[in-house]
């Protein structure tokens, strides 16, 4: 009995132990699958949210790059400012959540009940104001300082901003929300601008202190420099804008040129915007119309209608045009003259914008032959000028224009065009017949001093022959045709082409009683420097070309003119200019004999003392030994013996000239021109000369005022 109970316990008992060990087992497969749930299929998973508890990361933007004029002049530029953020997660309770709100309420303010749905949550980061201004940033680190708030931060921010604000708005853009640029050289040069982004890692202990930081430096954009003159620009847009004033116009437009390199030195749009302010302005406004808006030229388009039949051989300088009496028929259609004119040579058949001899001219040609002209002028293509939203405008191929249309074509109408092709195409004229890709950029600088200059693209179009001719015929719009009331710049010549279509409106034709005045040409026109084409939209009144665009022309002409120093180009300047050169010469071969005669007489009757004057960094002045005078005059000296003076010629301040016309130029010019005659500049105002003393023509010697009046 007692051997069986024996058997019963020991078999309990061995049970027991099983199932201890089965239990052990399993706990132990479970710990194991636990761990390996843990360190393995999760490993990342926690090991993410490891790194989230123990590191912070805050990402450094880059400093976005500078746009500058062509003199190193800041256009935009960005500007560093505080951002203030919270980590919700330090923020544990109610209480505490509170107490933030209430301290920083005041300064940012924002409402406490704001501020307490801000802080709350377990997002972490979270922005509670950007891009504060110094002062009310300066306040908040105050407070945070103060009540030692560890929960609240501090991010540097970039500020885009315009210091001339509204000047080139159009061609600058503007940068939005995200740093991203939105329209103009801010849009198209974003990626350089932009630069690479750092970073900022923190490594934190359980009580959330940091003991270890990573910071990846960002490196900044790159500065773009553009070919504009900032002044030029200014002075344009002021311009444009007494324009719109005077026609009770809706905008106007212009584009400043160098004729031989493409650099745009002025594009400006009227109205315009500031883009610091940029939800206040219009969006029309922000427009850069110069190159995206696409319009009839009108009579400007002449010029490609008398440049292929130059060069083509269909016409000559001096050739006699029958104009049709200022008729010309397509079928049922009649294409008429401002004036029934007859014969007339070409150059006045061109001055006098005759529509029925630039129709015969490009018949001449032909259509596929004149097509493949405005083609290779740049009609019907981008320029690529570094902006975007550019147009290509609109031109038909020529197996698709109606049996008239060579008609429309030849006089600027069924085409379509922007203001910067206009520019290109006339400065291919002023360039000797090679055409020259317009560009505002001038040379892009990275942050690592790389420097990537412009290259424009370039190609003939014309010969310099045809150019040539076609120089004479613009010259002769100015002289004796549509701009010859207009352009009156004195001592230089200038070349252009008056243009007043009217403006078509999709589906109903041309809208009565609204024009485009435009004027496109070069000065000076014997060696241009400058293409400069204006544009003015919807005029009231006056509408055309050579009474409301060339008379802005002319003042853009004078401004660059004056500004860049160039010289007069006149005939009559130059042959009064030689005549001057001639008699100053005489007059000064005439004082240095005199000078000669005289410095022989004072030798000949100068006491013998003279010889034995002190050595000649010491010696006395000229005029003083002509009066017998000693170094030490001050002192008192015995009466001297007297000497006899010999026939002295009385000394001359400067052989006279004649006084230039200061009109029209700009300070540097006129200080230029005043500084070669040892005149004395004094200058009243700013801007360019309206009035000046001596009147021009008037004779003046060196050391004599001129005053002259800005406006």
């Amino acid at each position: 009995m007692r051997a069986k109970q024996s058997q019963n316990t020991a078999k309990t008992t061995g049970n027991r132990i099983l199932a201890i060990a089965f239990l052990f087992v399993v706990w132990m497969l479970v710990i194991i699958g636990r761990l390996y749930w843990l360190q393995v299929a999760r490993h990342d998973y926690y090991l993410a949210k490891a790194r989230e508890n123990q590191q912070m990361r805050l990402e450094t933007m880059a400093a976005r790059g500078a746009i500058v004029d062509r003199n190193d002049k800041d256009l935009a530029l960005s500007v560093l400012f505080d951002s203030v953020f919270v980590d919700q997660r330090l923020l544990k309770d109610d209480d505490a959540r509170r107490n933030v709100a209430r301290l920083l309420s005041p300064v940012l303010e924002i409402s406490e009940a704001e501020l307490v749905k801000q802080v709350t949550g377990n997002s972490g980061f979270v922005f509670l104001a950007r891009k504060v201004e110094p002062e009310k940033a300066r306040a908040i680190r105050e407070v945070v300082a103060k009540n030692s708030i560890r929960a609240i931060g501090f991010k540097k921010e970039m500020q885009r901003y315009y210091p001339n604000e509204s000047l080139a708005a159009a061609l600058l853009g503007y940068v939005g929300g995200e740093n991203k640029g939105q329209g103009g050289l801010e849009q198209s040069q974003n990626d350089s601008l932009d630069g690479k982004s750092g970073s900022i890692e923190l490594e934190r202990d359980g009580r959330n202190q940091a003991y270890e930081r990573r910071e990846t430096p960002a490196v900044g954009g790159a500065t773009i420099k553009t070919t504009i003159d900032s002044a030029m620009q200014h002075k344009v847009e002021t311009l444009l804008t007494e324009a719109i004033k005077r026609h009770n116009a809706k905008g106007a437009y212009a584009v400043v040129m160098d004729v031989t390199t493409g650099e745009i030195l002025a594009l400006a749009n009227a109205p315009s915007f500031n883009p610091n302010e940029r939800p206040k302005s219009k969006d029309e406004d922000r427009h850069n119309r110069a190159i995206s808006w696409p319009y009839e030229p009108g009579s400007i388009f002449k010029m490609i209608t008398y440049a292929a039949a130059f060069e083509e051989g269909k016409v000559q300088l001096d050739e006699k045009l029958n104009c049709g009496n200022g008729e010309i028929r397509f079928g049922p259609r009649v294409i008429h003259d401002t004036h029934a004119y007859g014969v007339q040579q070409t150059p006045d058949a061109f001055a006098k914008s005759s529509n029925v001899c630039a129709i015969r001219l490009a018949q001449r040609v032909g259509k596929e032959r004149f097509a493949e002209y405005i083609s290779l002028f740049g009609f019907g293509n981008k320029t690529g000028i570094e902006l975007p939203a550019e147009s290509k405008g609109i031109v038909r191929p020529a197996h698709k224009w109606n049996f008239d249309s060579i008609g429309s074509v030849a006089m600027g109408q069924e085409v379509s065009v922007t203001m910067i092709q206009i520019a290109a195409a006339t400065g291919a004229i002023a360039n000797k017949g090679v055409w020259v890709q317009p560009h505002v950029i001038k040379e892009v600088i990275r942050a690592d001093g790389r420097v990537t200059p412009t290259k424009p693209v370039t190609r003939r179009v014309v010969s310099q022959q045809t150019a040539e001719n076609m120089s004479v015929l613009m010259q002769r719009v100015v002289t004796h045709g549509t701009a010859r009331h207009a352009i009156q710049l004195a001592n230089y010549t200038a070349a252009g082409k008056t243009g007043t279509p009217q403006k078509a409106e999709r589906g109903h034709g041309y809208a009565r009683g609204k024009f485009m005045p435009s004027f496109a040409g070069f000065v000076p026109a014997t060696d241009p420097k400058f293409v400069i084409v204006v544009m003015v939209d919807e005029p009231a009144g006056a509408h055309q070309g050579g009474s409301v665009s060339a008379p802005i022309f002319n003042m853009i002409a004078q401004i660059a003119l004056g500004d860049f120093v160039i010289p007069p180009d006149a005939k009559g300047f130059r042959d009064a200019l030689a005549a001057l050169s001639d008699r100053y010469e005489s007059k000064a071969a005439e004082d240095e004999a005199n000078e000669t005669r005289l410095e022989q007489n004072i030798a000949l009757t100068q006491p013998e003392t003279v010889n034995a004057l002190p050595s000649p960094q010491n010696a006395m002045p000229r005029e003083l030994l002509s009066q017998n005078i000693a170094p030490d005059a001050g002192r008192k000296q015995p009466k001297p013996t007297p000497t006899p003076r010999p026939n002295v010629i009385p000394a001359s301040s400067g052989p006279s000239a004649l006084m230039p016309d200061l009109r029209g130029k700009g300070l540097r010019s006129v200080i230029q021109a005043c500084s070669q005659l040892s005149l004395n500049v004094r200058p009243t105002g700013s801007g360019v000369v309206v009035k000046q003393w001596p009147a021009p023509g008037a004779r003046v010697r060196p050391g004599e005022d001129c005053k002259v009046e800005f406006q």
